[in-house]
């Protein structure tokens, strides 16, 4: 490592010390005289060694990596300084920080969801597909329409997206008679708003200039709906979101009550109930949020039928939204020290 072993003498010792560690592993994985780290070995580390087996704490790992790229650069290595500070390496050093929150669960537990961690994904194949009712329900608010005095969509606006989209043929006990009768609509709606995507104005409903930005940028627009922020914000609910999302990656399937046990049994280990009489648990809390993703899935197309009615196996829409989620609600990376 000629260009790196020079560039040593011109930092601190505390920076040195920092490292040469993570030096030698990487000497280990490529040996030779006159090699320089190649960005790809130099990214296992980074992205799973570093995390994952590295005797330092959460902190001291973002350190290292900073310090990292502060030797790459006086080394003249662009492309491996950059991946040192990248945000991405720093959101997924967060990710597994927050795995090692919760006592006693089994690191398997997390690992179907930590080996799809690497660089931010963009939507999924065909997103258009599961965005089709978002678009929807954009397009016919429009400029502005103007709410019913319960402050749901007008009966026409609602008839005209239940014959687009065909809920009430899907669901035959559901009548298009207002928008709380068809609750794929109310979920979507109640969905777009808290997002941002839709905001209200009195009587009128309009769509945001985020609404707008999506509709003409389907990466955005898919970024907008399925990120957890606006509308699941409190750390429990981030906490549950991450848990449900990495359960759902191991097991591949869906039943809102059979899910809600196994995270309430996680998050315990974390959460106890606020109130000394019991209630508002850790199961009922978590019971909120599952039903609430759930929900969200059903206008969106991310769910595909088991064996029962209430038995759910995530698509590949559903499966990516869950991969979005997990990295989203857990991976908060540190800001480069100053």
């Amino acid at each position: 490592m000629p260009l790196v072993e020079r560039a040593l003498t011109d930092l601190d010792d505390v920076t040195v010390a920092r490292v040469r560690p993570a030096l030698a592993w990487l000497h280990q994985q490529a040996p030779g005289a006159g090699r320089d780290p190649d960005v790809a070995v130099l990214r296992r580390f980074l992205w799973r060694e570093l995390p994952s087996t590295w005797p330092v704490a959460h902190h001291e790992q973002h350190e290292v990596a900073w310090a990292l790229g502060e030797l790459f650069e006086a080394a003249g290595l662009a492309d491996q300084a950059a991946l040192c500070r990248a945000p991405v390496t720093h959101e997924i050093l967060s990710v597994w920080r927050w795995t090692r929150s919760f006592p006693d669960v089994p690191a398997a537990f997390w690992t179907p969801a930590l080996s799809r961690l690497g660089p931010r994904p963009g939507p999924p194949a065909k997103v258009g597909l599961s965005l089709a009712s978002v678009r929807g329900l954009l397009e016919a608010v429009g400029d502005g329409i103007t709410l019913t005095p319960d402050g749901h969509l007008p009966g026409g606006t609602v008839r005209a997206l239940d014959d687009r989209f065909r809920w009430t043929e899907e669901f035959p006990w559901m009548r298009p008679a207002g928008e709380w009768d068809i609750p794929p609509l109310r979920f979507l709606h109640q969905h777009l708003a808290a997002q941002g995507l839709l905001a209200r104005d009195g009587s009128r409903l309009a769509v945001t200039a985020l609404g707008r930005a999506g509709l003409a940028d389907a990466g955005r627009l898919w970024s907008a709906v399925v990120e957890p922020a606006p509308r699941w914000t409190q750390e429990f609910d981030r906490d549950a979101l991450g848990v449900m999302a990495a359960t759902l990656l191991r097991r591949g399937s869906f039943t809102p009550g059979r899910m809600t046990e196994e995270i309430a049994a996680v998050l315990a280990a974390k959460w106890r109930p606020a109130r000394g009489d019991g209630r508002g648990s850790v199961f009922d809390g978590a019971s909120v949020v599952v039903q609430e993703w759930y929900q969200l899935g059903v206008p969106l197309g991310w769910w595909d039928t088991g064996r029962g009615p209430a038995d759910r196996h995530p698509n590949a829409f559903g499966a990516a939204a869950a991969a979005a989620v997990f990295r989203s609600s857990t991976g908060r990376g540190a800001a480069r020290p100053a």
